[in-house]
């Protein structure tokens, strides 16, 4: 049986947030929306990661458009950002979020039952499904080990990154599902830089979920002093109805340091933004930013163009098909 995610780090701050909520649930970034000149934009996790290299690559499929791309912890600081928790600390407020399928399902989740927070929850909207990131566990070449219960059994310290980034969220999420989510001693949960090959001052295995190949990963020579520890224990986490996940796979092409493939989770990053009503000018915005997303996909997917090559995985034709995509979008996707 699937257990709930560990979110309540964040989300219990969230909720005591109730009143701004419901003053945001109209038509947030109303300020952004008045201006003479509309400008996207966009949360999109460490300047170094595939999330960032997208934001700039999806900013260049609609010319003309102003676009600002922000830095962040990742994905749930990416949605906190986009429903406005921390976008008017901040003074900024944010249209566009680069987020993690899981990390957005477990939030809907924790939604039910609370109406109005519910009510806020369910205005989040997909504007594109993109590709896949691969959840990547590093560790010491030397420690030899093979399943996540061999990395808890020696009582190897774990960084998972930021409590707030979804990388965090989905590592807590993997440990809870072989039982060992309330016993976490081990989890240092370190914002820092991440680095390799040395792990960093004070843990032994490493936690990234990004599309490989990663500038992380790639940064690695042969031969390498750590490796990748496989996820074997899938298929409670692929018979979740509507699974954010897919089975992956991290392979000596993407990284010539790997002596095997190692079996792995890939999450679906989505492309999401709030429900701004039709009359919204963001409207129309994200509608031609879709179509500059549809009409450039050949280009980008073409080895010869120099984009990342995870745009090869985007598949528009099945977009349409998902029940929470943006009004605005499906005008769009469902003429494909």
């Amino acid at each position: 049986m699937v257990r709930r995610l560990g979110i309540n780090l964040w989300w219990n701050k969230l909720a005591t947030a109730t009143a701004m909520l419901i003053a945001l649930s109209g038509v947030p970034n109303t300020a952004s929306a008045q201006s003479d000149e509309l400008t996207l934009t966009i949360t999109a996790g460490s300047s170094t990661g595939t999330y960032f290299r997208f934001a700039e690559e999806i900013a260049a499929m609609l010319p003309g458009a102003s676009f600002e791309i922000v830095e962040s912890a990742g994905s749930v600081q990416n949605l906190r950002r986009l429903i406005g928790y921390e976008g008017q600390s901040e003074q900024k407020f944010y249209q566009l979020a680069l987020v993690q399928a899981d990390v957005l399902e477990q939030l809907r989740d924790r939604a039910k039952g609370n109406g109005v927070l519910e009510s806020i929850v369910d205005r989040i909207k997909v504007v594109m499904p993109l590709y896949g990131e691969e959840i990547h566990i590093y560790a010491d070449v030397e420690r030899d080990v093979r399943t996540l219960e061999e990395m808890r059994a020696e009582g190897l310290l774990v960084n998972a990154g930021s409590e707030t980034s979804g990388t965090n969220l989905t590592a807590r999420w993997l440990f809870e599902q072989i039982g060992y989510g309330d016993d976490l001693d081990n989890w240092q949960n370190v914002a820092a830089k991440l680095e390799l090959p040395n792990m960093g001052p004070g843990y032994d295995v490493l936690f990234d979920v990004s599309g490989a190949p990663s500038k992380l990963g790639l940064s690695l020579e042969n031969p390498a002093p750590v490796t990748l520890v496989p996820i074997t224990n899938q298929d409670d986490l692929l018979a979740i109805p509507n699974s954010p996940y897919r089975k992956a796979f991290l392979t000596p092409e993407q990284y010539p340091w790997l002596n095997r493939p190692v079996e792995t989770l890939a999450v679906t990053a989505l492309l999401v933004t709030f429900d701004y009503d039709e009359r919204n000018p963001y409207c129309d915005l994200i509608e031609d930013l879709t179509r500059g997303i549809v009409n450039g996909l050949e280009s980008r997917q073409s080895p010869a163009s120099g984009s990342h090559p995870k745009w090869r995985e985007v598949d528009i034709l099945n977009a349409s098909n998902r029940s929470d995509i943006y009004a605005c979008s499906a005008r769009v996707l469902n003429r494909l």
